[in-house]
């Protein structure tokens, strides 16, 4: 008995939450701003002022190398975290030896999970591509587009539709006659236009490429991503047990790659507008953990001068127009939030969410 009160006076010394497992959300929303680091976040807060970002509690920095290069790619960092695994650049979903590598929306269908993807470049791109697709190059966009296609996944938007029709049809990229959207026509609907989405009723599945390519910039996206978010998450979250959703801001990336100030901030505010949107549905329903991170930092950007009373960046410096190694943020709201403070590495959060979505067996 003496040798338990002490132990008993070391445990009265935390409070009780601190020994307690963390939550398991029952729905998660992973936001992945392609490009994004603590510069652009910093530019996006200068100019827009208050920032999504900032109801998030959790915070932690992610290292983004791949398995064969400190500096990753897209596919490679997202395949990370969409299985938990590293992998070589250019790879989508597999490992570096040629096997297939379970994604997060795969252990979502296991639990019968409701499942989403929407991103602001082709859907076949490499960042929605790893959580939906297993191919041995990020290049290989029609094969990319027939796994997506009989993938399951309940809402899939974005653009890309070059890769579903046929080489009979204007604008096609694909080599053969398969007309993938007719495929997906029996089984779901199939949108192309605002018109279309601005229409669309009570549906419990739905596929939406609104352009042949990528979608537009940020301000001349029509619909936009907080509406395709927002949209996304009605859909799925009639579901009763739960879903997942990955959302990326593809063009943040592209703006650092052009080394465009102007249009690196427009996509930071738009994917922070985003968040938001996410937000608003996590506060009432206090059971979605909502991730917010980057693949990795593109540009090497850094803000000299500007303004917070005027809200203006009015002096920043790229130091080249690849991507870079630098650590990147990630942001953790709800249940099971916790579990990403700190310093790690990207396959952590892969692992994170496979870990709940085991645990909702």
């Amino acid at each position: 008995m003496k040798r338990l009160i002490p132990f008993l006076f070391f445990l009265s010394c935390f409070p009780v939450h601190a020994l307690e497992a963390p939550q398991i959300p029952k729905n998660i929303i992973l936001f992945i701003g392609d490009g994004m680091g603590i510069a652009q976040i910093t530019a996006g807060k200068i100019v827009k002022g208050r920032l999504n970002l900032e109801e998030f509690k959790h915070i932690g920095l992610v290292m983004t190398f791949s398995q064969n290069d400190m500096v990753t790619d897209s596919a490679a960092a997202g395949t990370a975290m969409a299985t938990g695994y590293k992998t070589d650049n250019y790879t989508i979903s597999m490992s570096s030896d040629g096997k297939p590598l379970k994604t997060v929306i795969e252990y979502a269908k296991d639990v019968n999970k409701a499942t989403g993807l929407v991103a602001s470049s082709s859907i076949t791109h490499a960042t929605p591509a790893v959580f939906a697709a297993h191919v041995d190059s990020r290049k290989k966009h029609t094969i990319i587009a027939e796994q997506i296609a009989t993938s399951g996944i309940e809402v899939i938007f974005g653009g890309g539709w070059q890769y579903f029709v046929p080489n009979t049809t204007a604008g096609s990229k694909r080599a053969d006659h398969k007309n993938l959207l007719a495929d997906l026509a029996h089984s779901t609907q199939v949108i192309r236009t605002e018109e279309e989405f601005n229409n669309l009723g009570d549906v419990d599945s739905v596929v939406g490429l609104f352009s042949r390519g990528h979608l537009s910039k940020a301000n001349k996206r029509k619909p936009g991503l907080p509406e395709l978010t927002r949209k996304a998450i009605k859909i799925l979250s009639k579901n009763d047990n739960g879903f997942f959703l990955m959302v990326e801001g593809s063009q943040i990336d592209w703006a650092g790659h052009d080394n465009n100030q102007d249009e690196l901030i427009a996509e930071m505010i738009d994917f922070d507008d985003t968040i938001g949107v996410a937000l608003d549905f996590a506060k009432i329903d206090s059971q979605t953990l909502i991730l917010v991170t980057a693949d990795h930092e593109t540009g090497g950007f850094a803000i000299h001068d500007g303004s917070i009373n005027a809200k203006k960046v009015t002096e920043s410096e790229f130091t080249g127009s690849k991507h870079t190694a630098e650590m990147v943020p990630v942001f953790a709201y709800g249940p099971g939030a916790s579990e990403f403070s700190g310093i790690g590495d990207n396959t952590k959060i892969g692992k994170t969410i496979i870990k709940y979505m085991k645990q909702a067996l």
